[in-house]
């Protein structure tokens, strides 16, 4: 599942995304519009002429980072676990900017996308925020 993502993700295809995120059932968990599907809400974001936001860039780039396994769930990155290391924050340079990194690393509380897909290949969660 992960390399399917990062494959529609490249490729800029929002569909192949949201058929992904739907394909055992409709249980991905993403941020902002509850009321709109992801891939819409996502393509809207990479587009706001104000302030475009690097969404599937990002998505991207945190599956390419280490992960972590707890129960069920593989979540990426490992900034998010709990005892984050310092490691974990430098593994993040470069996805957001030094200080926002410096300030989550500092509040010890990642806040940035972190994504989380079963052992079994099920896509679970694309969020950021707390």
């Amino acid at each position: 599942m992960r390399e399917r993502i990062i494959a529609a993700a490249v490729a800029c295809d929002y569909a192949a995304l949201q058929k992904l995120g739907d394909e055992k059932g409709k249980a991905v968990r993403f941020s902002y519009d509850p009321d709109q599907d992801m891939a819409t809400t996502w393509r809207i974001q990479e587009e706001w002429a104000e302030s475009p936001q690097p969404v599937l860039s990002r998505l991207v780039q945190v599956l390419n980072l280490p992960f972590y396994q707890e129960g069920n769930l593989i979540y990426w990155p490992t900034a998010f676990r709990e005892g984050a290391t310092a490691a974990d924050y430098r593994a993040l340079k470069g996805l957001y900017p030094d200080d926002q990194l410096q300030a989550m690393r500092k509040d010890k509380s990642y806040l940035g996308l972190r994504v989380g897909i079963t052992v079994d290949g099920d896509w679970q969660l694309a969020v950021a925020g707390d």
